[in-house]
């Protein structure tokens, strides 16, 4: 049986990640995007918030 490289469990089925090619489960990412939740977090990410921070 394949083993997920995000959660580390046995599975019966991995995807592959577009952007980063790490194999994922069906609870590990999302299979229509072919994202694992790694990637995901990043491209969730604006890019705004690493610009400068704020003060009053």
């Amino acid at each position: 049986m394949p083993i997920c490289e995000i959660c580390g469990m046995e599975v019966s089925a991995v995807k592959e990640c577009k952007e980063c090619d790490s194999k994922f489960c069906e609870e590990c990412g999302d299979e229509k995007s072919l994202l694992c939740y790694d990637c995901i977090g990043w491209t969730d990410d604006p890019e705004d918030d690493w610009a400068e921070d704020k003060l009053n």
